[in-house]
């Protein structure tokens, strides 16, 4: 089978809930017309929703784009003239005119030039710098009334289900001045993944706290759990980042969180880093290190190294994600399976992953003065529409991906927001496969899939056991709908833009932080962590937290 695209950087599959709305005709047309800008008072305003059905004349809209590192065009198709933007132009009358297309890894700073050079398109993804930069300046629209007129439910759903915390770091001065191109942080959360014929081996059952974690890694490192009477077997993954889930993971079944910014029992924001529960965490993977539980070369081992092991058959369990099943498992051990688990707690208090502000790196602009800013709305609208909310196979071809001929046209939308769905789409898909009719018309092509993926699984090919342990009855996407419903998510409370003490001092900070966690997991005293919290504090760390209230007193 050949999966559906998926995005670069994201962790899972990008699934639909709802069907086609919005976007019942398919035709394509290019007039070849250089249409003129026009003032508000030409627009024929659609009195349900405050838009035009469709602007006529057209309006012209310019922008910026950036792409990835594979083919989206289509024979003859280029930037301003593809299935995208001969779509926009003949469905609502918007002409999308980019001034240029580069790979993201050059968007930054040619968007920069741009803000230097004091001079923007009409509506641009920006960094939240860059957002910031723009707004001292003067140079972008306040959004604050366009949201609330002209933005449509879906789109405002969208956006609420990303975190408070999202929409609210667009606003400047309480005023809304950006549109957060949301990101998929919720389905990057960790998942603890074990193998499961060591799993059975042992006679183990669902890990219930971090104390079965640490039995677990014991088991898999000492006693021969592969039978080839050698001492060479890992209990638990570990790698020298110290700052993925393999770690993260294990530090949240601890309360514990890496690198973001928490409130405390008084409602001030103080630094995860440094709080009792990370030392608990550091005591408990001391334990498993000098125990030989751990790895016991994590601290040179980058994460491809650490994949050398799961292929080799040597490592019994990590702290992965809800992708994990087809990237490293299914890739690297095709004849093994593995069981994905919740991450457990240390105690009866309920687990919260920590996830960073859900921005796909970036914020949506519109530029000062542009006479229809309201325009964004029904461009994003349709992205959603043809994305995430079509339910035509042919449509999904020709707009989002051709498997056949490796075009990812979906690239070429000139405006995306990413939602999180994983859990919405494991409900969907297991009513379908739970009902008698087995009617899967209104799902999506992506969800067809899937669900075709995990019948032929349960039929027998195993070739499919990464699709059935991400969306199956039992796979990552039920703990998905726990997490979610429960909101089982720690987001990180700051928001803005780096302090000045970040700038300066951050980069150290984060230095002796490395340093300090290293040493006591190697063995060294655990009394390190308190010297590193005084060093923390009197260095920089008592700066940049006054300078973090400051900001969320001002920003509440």
């Amino acid at each position: 089978m050949i999966k559906r695209m998926m995005l670069p950087s994201l962790s899972a599959v990008l699934i639909a809930a709802a069907v086609l709305s919005g976007c019942g005709s398919d035709k394509e047309t290019s007039t070849g017309e250089q249409p003129e800008r026009v003032s508000d008072t030409t627009v024929k305003k659609d009195p349900a929703t405050g838009l035009p059905s469709k602007y006529d004349p057209a309006i012209v809209m310019e922008t910026v784009m950036a792409n990835y590192s594979y083919s989206k065009f289509g024979p003859g198709d280029t930037t301003n003239n593809n299935v995208w933007t001969r779509y926009i132009k003949d469905k609502l009358g918007i002409e999308v005119r980019s001034q240029w297309d580069v790979p993201f890894a050059e968007y930054e700073q040619k968007v920069n030039l741009m803000i230097v050079s004091g001079k923007i398109p009409d509506f641009l993804g920006v960094t939240p710098t860059q957002f910031k930069q723009l707004h001292d300046a003067g140079m972008i629209e306040d959004l604050t009334d366009v949201y609330a007129n002209y933005a449509s439910a879906s789109i405002k759903q969208i956006i609420d289900e990303a975190g408070a915390e999202v929409l609210n770091s667009a606003k400047m001065g309480g005023k809304l001045m950006a549109i957060p191109w949301t990101g998929v942080a919720k389905e990057g959360v960790p998942i603890l993944w074990i193998r499961k014929d060591w799993y059975v081996k042992f006679g183990l059952t669902a890990p219930q706290s971090m104390a079965d974690v640490l039995r677990f890694a014991e088991l898999f490192a000492t006693k021969d759990p592969d039978g080839n009477h050698k001492n060479d077997t890992i209990g638990m993954g570990l790698n020298k980042t110290l700052g993925d889930n393999m770690m993260v993971g294990f530090l949240n079944g601890y309360h514990a969180y890496r690198d973001i910014w928490i409130k405390d029992a008084s409602g001030s924001l103080v630094f995860g880093d440094i709080q009792p529960d990370m030392k608990n965490a550091l005591k408990a993977l001391q334990t498993m290190y000098a125990s030989g539980w751990l790895d016991q070369e994590f601290g040179v081992k980058v994460t491809n190294k650490v994949n050398e092991s799961i292929g080799q058959g040597k490592l019994g369990m990590f702290f992965g994600n809800m992708g994990s099943a087809s990237s490293p498992l299914q890739q690297l051990t095709p004849n093994v399976e593995w069981l994905p688990f919740p991450v457990p707690s240390v105690d009866n208090q309920a687990v919260q992953l920590q996830i960073p502000l859900n921005i796909y790196n970036y914020y949506w602009v519109v530029r000062k003065g542009v006479q229809h800013p309201e325009a964004i709305f029904p461009l994003m609208q349709t992205w959603l529409d043809l994305f995430y909310f079509n339910t035509s196979d042919d449509l999904y071809k020709r707009y989002n991906f051709d498997a056949q001929s490796g075009i990812a046209s979906w690239m070429n939308a000139p405006i995306k927001i990413y939602k999180n769905k994983r859990a919405v789409n494991h409900l969907v898909e297991m009513k379908v496969l739970n009902s008698t009719d087995k009617d899967a018309s209104k799902l999506t092509p992506e969800q067809r899939d899937n669900v075709n993926g995990i019948q032929k699984y349960v039929q027998g090919d195993k070739s499919f056991w990464s699709v059935y342990m991400q969306d199956g009855p039992s796979g990552t996407g039920k703990i998905a709908v726990d997490y979610l419903q429960n909101d089982r998510y720690m987001p990180t409370l700051f928001t803005g833009t780096p302090t000045p003490g970040m700038v300066q001092k951050k980069a150290n900070l984060e230095k002796w932080r490395d340093q300090a966690f290293f040493k006591i997991i190697m063995g060294g005293s655990i009394e390190e962590f308190d010297k590193f919290v005084d060093q923390w504090k009197k260095l920089g760390g008592d700066e940049i937290t006054k300078e973090v209230n400051d900001w969320y007193k001002a920003n509440k």
